[in-house]
Parts: C-alpha cells; structure tokens; sequence
C-alpha cells in the first residue's frame, strides 16, 4: 500500500508432536493460567511475562523470508545448520512450484512489487498455484546472505510455522484485525470509512482492565495510520508516542505493559523501515534489529517477551494453505518470531495461529475475557515459551543474544541441542474459548456512513424541491409589478435573485452527515457491514 507515505494530518492441518516434558510444560501453564477474572488486578500475570512488546513488519510470506531455512537447500550443509530444526518450508513445496522459486542473488536486497490484488487468484481455492502467473518476483526467496538476524532469531529462539495473515486481505485489514480482531467488513487498502468503535479494541479492553500501553511510531505528530479507522479514539491519544519516547521508557523504568512499536504510520514512508517492497530489506531489519536489541539491553528483558510478525504476505508465494477460524478465512502464512529469555531455543510451533493470536496473548496472559469471539477461537502460543524447566547450570531463563549489524548466519547457540529440556518442535491446542474465558465484546460493529442509496434518495429530492423553488420564484416575478407583489409587500426571497426553497446538502461528514453505527455479521471468512433496514 502507498497511503502510508502521505500521513494524514491531525490525525494441510497443524502437527501435534509433544513429548511428556512438553505435555508437563502446558499443564504448568494451565495451573499458571488459573480462572479469568474480570479484571488484571485481581490476579496479576498468567505467566511471568510481564511486558509484551509487539513489532509488525510488511508484506513478506513465510516461505519469502524463511523458505529454506535452516540449510538453504542443503548448499550450506554445515554440521550446525543441518542439527537445527526445520520448519514446514518450501522444501515441500509441490514440483511445479519449485521449479518455478528463485533465490534472490547475494548482493541483491529488493525485489519489485508483487501484485497483491490478486490473493483469491493465488489461493486458487486452496491450490496455492497461482502466484507464478502475476510475476516472477511472487516466486522469490531471501537467504541468510540478506536477512541473518531474522535467521538468527529463528535458530536461537521460537518461530511458528503456521502463523497466518488474518484475512486473505490486503494490509489495512490485517493491521486492523491485530488491534480489534475484526476489520468492520474492510478487505482492502485506502480507507476509513469503516470505522471500528475505538471501544471494542484492544486498547479500550486494557485501559479498562488498568493495564498500561504504548503505541509507538516515528513521529506521533506526523500521521496516524492505523489509528485513524478507529472511531472515538480521541481519549486514548495520549498514548501514541515516537520511538525515541520508548526508548527512553526502556532507559527509564516506564515501559508499558504492552507497547506496539511499528515501523508504518507516524510519518514513517513505505520501504524505508517496514521492508515493503521493492525496498531494501535489510535497512527494515537493522530498525527492527536496533528494537530487538534496545529491550535485550534493557532491565525489563527477564520480563518481556517481543513478538515480530508480518501483517500479510505481499504477493509472494507461500505454500501452506491458509485454514479457516470461526469463520474466517485467514491470510497467507507469514513469520511469527518469539524472542524471550523464556522463549524455547532453535524451536517450531505447528500451532495454528493468526494476528488475533497475540491479541488472545495479551488477554490471557493478564487474565481478561477474550477481546472478542474471534480472538477467544484463535490459537495461543504458549508452546514457544517453557517457565518451569531448567536448563543446565539450573535457570529458567536465558540472557540475550544480542545481535550486530553484520551479525551472521549461524550464530553459536547458548544451550547445546541435547542438553534442552524439551522437543524442538509441537503445538498447543487450547484456545481462551477452551480455556473458558469470557468475552469482552460479544458482537462486533462498525461505524459507517448511512446507507448510500438513502443519500442519493435525499439528494434527488433536494434537487426537486429546487426547482420547484426557482420555478415558483419565477412565476412571481413575473405577476409582480415594478417588483413588488400585488398586494404591495416586498417580493420573496427567491424573487430577489438568490435561491428560494430547499439548497441540497452536501454529502460527508464535514457537512454535518451524521454517522452510525451498525452490527455485524460473519459472511464468506470475512465480517461484513449490514446495511440498516
């Protein structure tokens, strides 16, 4: 999308592979969890994640940025690479895929655009085989020689293999999904309208529940891109903040309970830190990298855990496809890293997984209902962290790895691989709706404009009305003598040359227009909006 470089102003199914330490670990959780009061108060943290810092990148797949990891097709077959754990990558692609995937040439740090308004095309119900016919950039792949940290975080700390885009939709509505778990009906990019009821997101639910929260970007003053879908936000706009100001929060003993740090809005140009194509990937991985390794420095580090994902794929192929969730059809496969001292090391996650999922996080970790029902069916991650087993030496946690630019791939790893106390691979099957939490917002709605065909049916009387005016004026101009009327009074205001009668309105809200608000029901994968009536 290219809205975000003009800122606003003012404004196949999962495996199951546990072992019984891994099983020991979930029950742990479990006990951890305990019930789901009202309120965070009551109980403080589920886990001993006490900071959650969430970065959303753009539009690359799954099979883009980690389609040959770890061993590039066994061309770096070294005895490091070959012991790491393989995630489902396009070394499973079908034939005629692979036939068509190339790597992105060492050197090389971009490619063009992917065209992304075709997704239903690429899905091809399900096939995922057509990707080739819109480009050959679609069929793309980077390496370590392009992204290493990205490679790095995924030996040395979680990575999900089935961690899906929201919606088989373009980045407004994905972006929207992973703050209110719904998207108000929206499937593309170039909105508001719709509007989201800034009371039924995620950033209502937690100020609600006293749970402190950060939303950063380059320049909170420059624009407020995705924040500007969501309707009423004005009483939450004190805690939209610059980049500098979280770092300064890590530096100073401030830091939120929950902070977003995103390299889109706030004045921030596609391409430039998002690594949206066709711009250079590593200068987004060096921002995100400077995040990553700010929090890893930072006294809260023990306490946090930083989730880094993608909002959707871009265009580029993926070979998994993407399931459906309460009756949404999801996005194409995208990363999903973990990084935190209780993060498993070199370890994948087959659950199934979307942007609600980290939303499904936040509520479970600090004991909330379910933000919504979408979010309350969405799967969590759970099985990337381990709380109770020690390693050798007897801690629980680890220190950071904390990477450079330049760093390469692969780093040494901290815990030999047979030393972990847990499989290297598995899932976890609870959602909040299993767990039995309640929910926040039972039925999602939309704010809209009212219905259009009604503003057309206005305006076309309006216009009648009009010339029924004129006409009327007319006539008695006409009757009048030496322009006065017969009975000696003034002429009508029509009769004086300016219009008599109604003046059509004009349509938007600058003009008055009222909005509303309307329900919404699931329809297709996808919530659409209910015209009144």
């Amino acid at each position: 999308m290219n809205r975000r470089t003009q800122p606003r102003p003012g404004a196949a199914g999962p495996r199951a592979v546990l072992s019984s330490s891994l099983v020991l670990s979930l029950l742990a959780l479990q006990a951890l969890a305990g019930a789901f009061p009202a309120g965070a108060s009551a109980g403080g943290t589920a886990t001993p994640i006490k900071h959650v810092v969430i970065v959303m990148m753009e539009n690359h797949s799954f099979d883009n940025i980690l389609g040959l990891y770890p061993t590039m097709n066994s061309t770096r077959p070294g005895p490091l690479e070959s012991s790491l754990q393989v995630p489902d990558d396009v070394l499973g692609a079908p034939a005629s895929a692979a036939r068509a995937l190339s790597q992105v040439p060492n050197g090389t740090y971009s490619t063009t655009d992917p065209n992304e308004g075709v997704y239903l095309q690429d899905f091809a119900g399900g096939k995922m085989d057509g990707f080739a016919a819109y480009g050959s950039q679609s069929m793309t792949y980077f390496g370590p020689a392009q992204l290493a940290a990205e490679w790095d975080w995924a030996e040395e700390y979680a990575v999900a293999d089935r961690y899906f885009s929201s919606c088989l939709c373009k980045t407004d509505p994905n972006r929207l999904f992973s703050l209110a778990g719904y998207a108000a009906g929206l499937t593309g990019d170039g909105g508001p309208p719709p509007y989201i009821p800034a009371g039924e997101s995620i950033f209502a639910e937690l100020s609600g529940a006293g749970v402190s929260w950060g939303y950063y970007v380059l320049d909170q003053a420059a624009g407020d891109f995705p924040l500007d879908y969501f309707s009423g936000f004005g009483p939450y706009s004190s805690h939209v903040r610059s980049w500098p100001s979280f770092y300064g929060a890590l530096a100073g003993g401030t830091l939120p309970s929950v902070s977003w740090v995103m390299p889109v809005g706030g004045g921030a140009g596609s391409g430039v830190y998002d690594q949206h194509p066709p711009g250079n990937v590593t200068a987004g991985e060096g921002w995100l990298l400077g995040v990553v390794d700010r929090v890893m420095r930072s006294p809260y580090w023990n306490s946090t855990a930083i989730f880094v994902t993608y909002d959707e794929g871009g265009g580029y192929y993926d070979q998994v496809p993407p399931p459906v969730v309460d009756g949404v059809q999801l996005g194409f496969r995208v990363p999903l890293f973990v990084i935190s001292p209780y993060a498993k090391e070199n370890y994948v996650s087959h659950t199934v997984m979307n942007h609600a999922s980290l939303l499904a996080f936040v509520d479970y970790n600090w004991r909330l209902p379910a933000l919504n029902p979408f979010v309350a069916a969405s799967g969590l991650p759970l099985d990337m962290f381990d709380f109770s087993q020690a390693y050798p030496g007897g801690g629980v946690r680890r220190a950071p790895v904390v990477l450079q630019n330049g760093s390469s791939y692969p780093a040494p790893l901290q815990v030999p691989l047979a030393a972990l106390p847990y499989q290297r691979e598995g899932s976890y099957g609870a959602t909040l709706s299993s767990l039995g939490a309640s929910v926040y917002v039972s039925s999602d709605s939309a704010v809209t404009l009212p219905y259009r065909p009604l503003l057309f049916a206005g305006a076309a009387l309006a216009a009648v009305a009009l010339v029924l005016a004129l006409g009327y004026a007319r006539f008695r101009r006409r009757r009048g003598a030496g322009g006065r009327s017969p009975s000696g009074t003034s002429p009508p205001l029509g009769a004086r040359g300016r219009g008599a009668g109604l003046i059509p309105a004009a349509h938007g809200r600058a003009h008055g227009q009222t909005m509303q608000q309307v329900p919404l029901r699931r329809g297709g994968g996808v919530a659409q909006v209910r015209p009144p009536g």
